[in-house]
Formats: C-alpha cells, structure tokens, sequence
C-alpha cells in the first residue's frame, strides 16, 4: 500500500502546491503573513521567484503565478489518473475474482489469504505503473514545450531577465535535453533574444520560436507564450 500512497502524494503535487500558493498569495494579498514553502521540494524556479518576489515586494504576483503553474499542471496529471482508472479498477476487480474456485474448495481461509497477497500486489504494481504512467506522459514533447512557456512567462511577468527566465523555464521543463541545451549557451545567453536561445532546442517547435518573437516585440508574454502553452498541450 505503501507504493500506491506514495504514487497519489506524488501526482497529487500539482494540485497542493496550486492550493497552498493560492492561500500564499491571498495571506500576502491581505497582510496577514508572509508565506512559508510549498508543499514537497520547491522546484529550482520556484525557490528563484520566491527570492525574487521578497526582494522586490512583488510576492503577491509571484504567488498568484505559481498557483496558475500547478494548477496547469495538475489538469496534466488528472488526463492520466483518467485514463489509468479503468484497468486499476480492472486489475482490483480480478484480485478478488480470480481466486473465487478457492473459496468453494480449499475454503474461505485461503480464499482471503489469496485475496490479500493479490491486493498488496496490486498495490504495489499500481503505484510503480502510476508514477511510470505520469512521469511518461509528462515527458511527452508537448507537456515539456507547455511547461517550458509557461515558466517563461511567469518567470518574466515576474520581473526576471530573459537569460536567467529561460535558465529556470529550462530546469521548470523537465527535460534534461532542454536544460542541456540551456545551460550550454553558457554567459551569451544573457545578450540573446529568446528565439535565439531555443532555437533548434529539442522540443520547441517553430510556432514557439514565432510566438517567443511575437511576445519580445510586444512584451505580451501571457497572451503569446501562455496562450500556445494552452494550445500545444494535448
């Protein structure tokens, strides 16, 4: 059971830390105090923005950010809990099943004995199949490009400059070829327009490249980058 409970913290992360920096940013918002860590281990953006929000005094929007992010990606996580549901249900249903006949010969001791190995192991199965099953799904391109721009955009409305915002959208994309590809541009990536960073970046595709031209032009992030990362996301 262990391994099932560990899996559902694991992709309920989404959801808490979108509900504790909602109740982050109403405490910041109100004056009633200044928020404490998010629930798990703070990603490297998250702990850069908060840094920044207290340093600049823009907490409250920084917070309001990052609930957004988690939110997104807890609608992420939700697709696949949905499509997981029916054969995790499938597979419980055989546990107790399957071992019927033993319940009409050896009787209803082995029958529950039965029962109980086939649970934990369905236990244990499911929650090493669920986390393989989100952690899979989240690495599809179109999720890592979705949660590439919106890092981008949070990190910028926040106030970051753009080589230090697409250092962090990296690290927040999940994808080591993205940080790779990043981290690798090393000192120049301060001088460069952002379509110059990415470009030819694993998984960045040339509407994001068009979009992240658009959105330096108009300094309209939200409604260039947040905009597509609701389109590319599946």
């Amino acid at each position: 059971m262990a391994s099932l409970r560990t899996a559902l913290r694991e992709v309920r992360r989404g959801r808490d830390k979108s509900a504790r920096y909602r109740m982050a940013h109403l405490e910041v918002r109100t004056g009633l105090a200044q928020p404490g860590t998010s629930p798990g281990t703070q990603l490297p953006f998250e702990t850069a923005l908060l840094t920044l929000g207290r340093e600049t005094g823009h907490l409250e929007e920084v917070t309001r950010l990052l609930a957004d992010y988690f939110a997104a990606e807890d609608r992420m996580v939700l697709r696949v809990l949905k499509r997981a549901a029916y054969p995790m249900t499938t597979a419980l249903a055989a546990a107790f099943i399957a071992p019927l006949p033993l319940l009409f010969g050896a009787g209803a001791g082995a029958y529950a004995g039965t029962v109980t190995v086939g649970v934990v192991f369905w236990a244990a199965g499911c929650g090493g199949l669920l986390t393989g099953a989100v952690g899979r799904y989240l690495r599809q391109p179109a999720f890592v490009l979705g949660r590439l721009l919106r890092a981008l955009v949070i990190a910028i409305e926040a106030g970051l400059p753009v080589g230090h915002a697409a250092v962090l959208a990296g690290d927040a994309s999940g994808s080591t070829d993205v940080q790779g590809w990043v981290r690798q541009m090393g000192p120049r990536i301060t001088q460069q327009r952002l379509a110059t960073t990415f470009a030819g970046c694993p998984h960045v595709t040339p509407a994001a490249l068009a979009a992240m031209e658009v959105a330096e032009a108009s300094g309209d992030y939200a409604n260039t980058l947040g905009k597509l990362a609701d389109l590319v996301e599946p």
